[in-house]
């Protein structure tokens, strides 16, 4: 076998090919693994920030969750005081309307006694009657409507809060 003999040469370019094929072979092997390896780690690193994602919005959701029933818990805590004063004005205007009776029978009875020789009957639509009347029922009234701006002051107080709340303030 000389250099000149066409086996030769047919047999050193069969040995550079398959040399170079299995240097190929072993290089794409090499960039399969290390393409898995970052892929993987890729996707690794992708799913421990969704579940701290995750986990922050879950935090958020309880410390919203917690500040509502707080804000809901205050309010209910509130109406419950209002209406406590409510009732204790409603006592003291019961009070009074029990102090303008008395006071009122006691006029009519000095009145009574006072016309009683005359002779004349009690005229009706006495003025006395009609401004316990119109207290009476401007008392009534008033009350309904403190309760009921009682009730709206506390709820949008309570609306406010929880408003202020959600963006963490």
């Amino acid at each position: 076998m000389t250099f000149v003999d066409p086996k030769f040469w047919l047999a050193l370019v069969v040995g550079l090919l398959l040399a170079y094929g299995g240097g190929r072979w072993e290089q794409h092997r090499a960039d399969a693994a290390k393409y898995e390896a970052e892929h993987t780690k890729a996707a690794l690193s992708a799913t421990v920030d969704q579940v701290k994602a995750v986990d922050a919005a879950r935090l958020e959701e309880q410390r919203r969750t917690t500040a509502q029933t707080e804000i809901a818990n205050a309010a209910t805590k509130d109406l419950a005081l209002a209406r406590a004063d409510a009732g204790a004005a409603a006592d003291a205007a019961g009070q009074l309307r029990q102090r303008v009776d008395q006071l009122l029978a006691a006029a009519r009875a000095a009145k009574d006694t006072g016309t009683a020789g005359g002779g004349q009957d009690k005229p009706s639509g006495d003025p006395l009657d009609v401004l316990v009347d119109v207290l009476g029922r401007s008392d009534k009234t008033s009350g309904i409507l403190a309760d009921y701006a009682d009730q709206i002051k506390i709820a949008g107080l309570a609306c406010e809060r929880s408003y202020d709340a959600l963006d963490g303030k």
